[in-house]
């Protein structure tokens, strides 16, 4: 996302759950892409990328991070250059994915042989796609996603000493959660009733182009599409007291199957899950393409951070014991996803904002106000009143809660997260 931060009244908030995209409402055209899936018994299997470093991103006996961060330092090492749609570093990035991707999982581009299998291309760019095949509901699928694509040399802090934009949390730890779900749904014991697509789509940074290439032209229909799950800005930390916070928006969008499912899978990690309605997202993922095709969709996301966007967005800032409760987190609802008989259901009707929003984010600001020494003076009264009209308003119950409660709290909300997302680079790991 190439600037964000814009006012309410604009309606380009909020920051708390937005990620790395430009939602600037552009179209895509893409190259026809078939209804249904190669059949095949065995994944096939590409030659390495050649111009990155082939570690295999296998889970390490004594460190169960490790495969995350072989994905996460590939991706955004300097040799990918920022990984900006069209350039060298970004097909460097495709053959490294295809060759990661087919270690479990099948082409699902019919016709196509070798990686071309893989690929989705459209006007300016190229998505990465691979099946997992189902069982006795194999026509339907769940859909796994996130953006590989960054901004090349077009990010905060080029010009000097460093001119490569790596997108380290935006968005290779996402990549790395997403490669792992794959792999373990498809290594697992558990019978696979739906079949599980994995994506990786290009040119979110253009205004969420590769997922609108895919909605234009599906690789499966989208009505047998039971839902997508989407990961942006993963295993990074706004503040040192959310360490232990990450964000899910938009499980509404599924009713109340999905609701309840989203929330039984937050115990599967150790992090305090925030869930969100969808307009704390803002449409600033691809998870946004989805929702609006009526595919239900939840949103994975950190939030915005003092990196974001910046050279300073590399491997070392990433949280990766963080990033393992987070695929732990999210391969439980894909899990579910695959073998539930309660489906979501899209709801289109669902309140912007709700009572259960506000309690969410005031719980989050009590926790986080230790660590609003970090703003000015002046911010720090701003972010302390409103944390107390917060307050004030969750006191009075759900039954007060009403359109006059919505706008306090996205404003307050997307100005003291545009606080967070200020100040230098760190990513607030403990020494």
């Amino acid at each position: 996302m190439r600037g964000w931060r814009a006012a309410v009244s604009t309606g380009a908030v909020l920051a708390l759950a937005a990620s790395g995209c430009n939602s600037d409402g552009e179209s895509a055209t893409t190259d026809p892409v078939g209804t249904t899936p190669v059949p095949a018994t065995t994944a096939a299997t590409t030659a390495p990328a050649t111009a990155v470093s082939q570690t295999t991103p296998e889970t390490a006996v004594d460190d169960p991070t490790a495969g995350h961060r072989a994905v996460v330092e590939t991706l955004a090492s300097d040799n990918l250059a920022g990984r900006d749609n069209g350039t060298p570093g970004s097909a460097a990035a495709q053959e490294f994915l295809i060759a990661a991707v087919s270690e479990f999982a099948q082409p699902l581009v019919p016709g196509a042989t070798g990686p071309t299998a893989f690929r989705q291309s459209f006007g300016i760019g190229t998505n990465v796609l691979a099946v997992i095949p189902g069982g006795d509901l194999a026509d339907q699928y769940v859909i796994v996603g996130a953006h590989y694509d960054h901004l090349g040399s077009d990010c905060i802090g080029t010009g000097s000493a460093d001119n490569i934009c790596n997108g380290a949390s935006d968005n290779a730890s996402g990549v790395a959660v997403a490669l792992a779900i794959g792999k373990a749904i498809a290594g697992g014991d558990e019978p696979r009733r739906r079949s599980v697509i994995i994506a990786f789509w290009d040119a979110e940074e253009d205004g969420l182009l590769g997922s609108a290439a895919y909605i234009a032209s599906p690789a499966v229909p989208l009505d047998q599409t039971v839902a997508y799950v989407n990961f942006d800005i993963q295993g990074t930390n706004i503040s040192p007291s959310l360490a232990n916070m990450t964000v899910l928006v938009g499980a509404e969008t599924g009713g109340i199957n999905l609701v309840n499912a989203a929330a039984t899978a937050a115990e599967a990690s150790t992090l305090d899950t925030v869930r969100l309605s969808l307009l704390f997202g803002q449409g600033r993922s691809d998870h946004a393409n989805f929702v609006s095709a009526g595919v239900p969709s939840v949103f994975f996301t950190d939030a915005t951070t003092p990196c974001y966007h910046t050279v300073g967005d590399d491997a070392s800032i990433v949280d990766y014991p963080k990033l393992q409760q987070q695929v732990a987190n999210a391969q439980a609802l894909v899990r579910d996803l695959v073998s539930t008989d309660t489906l979501p259901a899209y709801e289109p009707n669902a309140p912007a904002a709700t009572y259960a929003d506000a309690e969410s984010i005031h719980g989050l600001l009590v926790q986080a106000q230790p660590d609003f020494s970090r703003f000015s003076d002046a911010d720090r009264v701003v972010s302390d009143q409103f944390v107390a009209d917060l307050g004030a308003i969750v006191d009075s119950g759900p039954d007060a809660f009403d359109d006059r409660s919505v706008g306090p709290l996205l404003g307050g909300t997307a100005a003291i997260a545009s606080l967070w997302a200020g100040g230098e680079c760190d990513g607030f790991l403990d020494p």
